[in-house]
């Protein structure tokens, strides 16, 4: 994984990962990420120990960026979230819908022109496109769907910049019976009106917002409100 540099930092500067990579990113304001964060990242053992505050390396890193107000139901996901993650139940369903619902695996097509034009490596693309919904966005929906499910909830809340985070999420609010609201900036929503249109045609309500940059920046917060 190679991260770009921040080229607006006044700080910025790159350091080496194991593989001898240049990567430079800031968390926390202006301290920039040392060399133990991508290892602490690799390790996991202490994601684990922390996974309770979102906290990680000595909690140095990771944490919650949201409204207080929310806080309760993220403790609530959390907590189901650990319960289902080695359910085998839960995980046959998943599976089930990925592969009798969603079309997967997708397949990997081996990029022959590519190949011959660059030489050396062997190029494959994986094919994601082939999921239901035409974009990968519905292998998570599925799986939050799931999650929601279990939880006991009514409706699914969304927001969507293109529009297929929110033709993913209404496809399986209709899938599982879920009432589905999708925030969309005014000008994504003229800009993208076939998505639109999907979004409606499967039952959700596309809610405009008309404020700030009219785009996903303000459909986020929309949605978290």
């Amino acid at each position: 994984l190679i991260i770009k540099r921040l080229l607006n930092h006044e700080n910025h500067h790159a350091i080496a990962d194991d593989l001898g990579v240049g990567v430079a990113t800031v968390t926390k304001g202006s301290k920039l990420l040392s060399k133990g964060y991508f290892k602490t990242l690799r390790t996991g053992s202490e994601q684990i120990k922390t996974q309770e505050t979102g906290y990680f390396g000595k909690k140095n890193y990771g944490g919650r960026y949201v409204p207080e107000m929310l806080q309760g139901e993220l403790e609530k996901l959390a907590k189901t979230y650990d319960q289902l993650k080695d359910d085998d139940a839960f995980l046959a369903e998943l599976k089930a819908l990925q592969t009798k619902y969603n079309n997967r695996p997708t397949p990997l097509i081996f990029a022959e022109n590519l190949t011959k034009s660059i030489g050396g490596a062997q190029i494959y693309l994986k094919n994601e496109g082939m999921n239901h919904t035409g974009a990968h966005k519905i292998n998570h929906c599925l799986g939050q769907a799931l999650v929601a499910k279990k939880m006991g909830k009514k409706r699914l809340i969304a927001e969507t910049g293109a529009g297929q985070h929110g033709v993913a999420t209404a496809t399986v609010a209709a899938k599982f019976g879920f009432d589905c609201t999708v925030y969309m900036g005014e000008i994504d929503i003229e800009r993208q009106r076939p998505n639109v249109v999907m979004m409606e045609l499967l039952g959700a309500t596309v809610v405009p917002i008309t404020y700030g940059s009219r785009t996903l920046k303000d459909a986020v917060s929309g949605a978290i409100r």
